[in-house]
């Protein structure tokens, strides 16, 4: 292609090529975002299931082969888990393994941290409590889309990491009870970590965030109607159940950081104590049918993570909670540490290494049909 009235700099020899491939995409009404590249679709997992299909992967294959990394995100984003195996149990090797994906997100706990019984401490993290299901850091605006926990020590009793897929739970919901689903969508719950002494953060999120509505296709339809009238889009959600699992975004679950409700939660009403009560009752009903799916035996993957082994999962699918362990014994401890990295570097590896390979890759937030796209 030649041009008229060409940029400066460029002389009348200028000469640009397109791909035709690219000039399709471009040309195509029906593709709002033609550098996206379509993804394998999400798999919901029971424990069964994911330790069936997604085996370990060895820690020096991940650090030095690109094939190996480009599966394991891959992984990251139809399973949102996986485990490292044969990790070296030095304090940097969880910061190496984030890295090789991209920049480690640094937080108040900074760009690395320690997951060990402490007294008297703060966060229910640092105790030897059974930790109940939650995702990290939901009172902030961006919550880490990536966790990694590096087993260093674990030789007390007890302790054993728990993980289950909170996609699985709201395809269940949608399909036993559109009302339920529909209201986590809407209503919004906030979180807080409130120590006035040191940090004060505060946010609030849907429970469940669904993909902005740009798909095609019968759940497409189902879910824009949802969006934009209650009872109609129930009487079509009750008779035509559509999968929603690729229209999930995100899920935010911390009850251990849950903050008190107020008057913002009736989405602009009038902030009355009887509206405010009403609307604070429909969504713990609706949350607590969420809480049962979440806690289903068959769904609960547990795992007593050994030394030399690291846990990487989707922070904003994949809930984990903790079984209380013992610290009293002498000489006996538990230590993970940890680091947390954001969406978009987690994309960016996947674009180049989708661009290297030649297969499936990755996501943008703009349209999902019945694969992911990404742009």
């Amino acid at each position: 292609m030649t041009w008229n009235n060409d940029v400066p700099g460029y002389d009348s020899r200028h000469e640009s090529t397109f791909d035709t491939g690219l000039l399709r995409r471009l040309a195509s009404v029906s593709d709002p975002n033609p550098a996206a590249t379509t993804l394998p679709q999400r798999v919901l997992w029971s424990a069964e299931q994911q330790r069936a299909a997604v085996p370990d992967v060895n820690h020096e294959a991940y650090m030095s082969d690109d094939s190996t990394l480009h599966k394991a995100l891959l992984t990251l984003h139809t399973h949102g888990l996986l485990f490292l195996t044969k990790v070296p149990e030095q304090q940097t090797s969880v910061s190496a393994i984030a890295e090789r994906i991209g920049p480690l997100k640094t937080t108040f706990y900074g760009s690395t941290w320690d997951v060990r019984s402490v007294p008297q401490a703060k966060n229910v993290a640092y105790t030897a409590q059974d930790l109940g299901f939650h995702m990290d850091l939901l009172y902030m605006r961006q919550p880490p889309h990536l966790q990694f926990l590096h087993c260093i020590r674990s030789s007390s009793a007890g302790g054993a990491s728990l993980f289950t897929d909170s996609f699985r739970a709201a395809q269940d919901l949608w399909h036993q009870d559109p009302a339920a689903f529909l209201l986590l969508t809407k209503l919004r719950a906030g979180f807080h970590y409130n120590h006035p002494d040191s940090h004060y953060y505060q946010c609030s999120h849907s429970t469940i965030d669904l993909q902005p509505p740009g798909a095609r296709g019968p759940t497409a339809d189902i879910l824009k109607t949802l969006v934009h009238s209650h009872d109609v889009g129930l009487d079509i959600a009750r008779t035509t159940r559509g999968n929603v699992k690729d229209w999930l975004h995100s899920v935010a679950w911390a009850p251990p950081f849950q903050a008190p409700f107020n008057e913002a939660v009736t989405n602009g009403s009038v902030p009355t104590l009887r509206r405010v009560n009403s609307t604070v009752h429909r969504w713990h009903t609706a949350a607590m049918k969420f809480n049962a799916l979440i806690h289903k035996p068959e769904g609960i993957y547990e795992r007593m993570m050994k030394p030399g082994e690291c846990v990487i999962f989707d922070n904003r699918r994949v809930l984990h909670g903790r079984r209380a362990f013992e610290v009293e014994d002498a000489g006996k401890e538990r230590w993970l540490r940890g680091a947390y990295l954001d969406l978009d570097p987690y994309l960016s590896k996947l674009r180049v290494l989708g661009r290297k390979f030649g297969s499936s890759t990755v996501p943008g937030e703009s349209s999902m049909a019945q694969d992911v796209e990404i742009g």
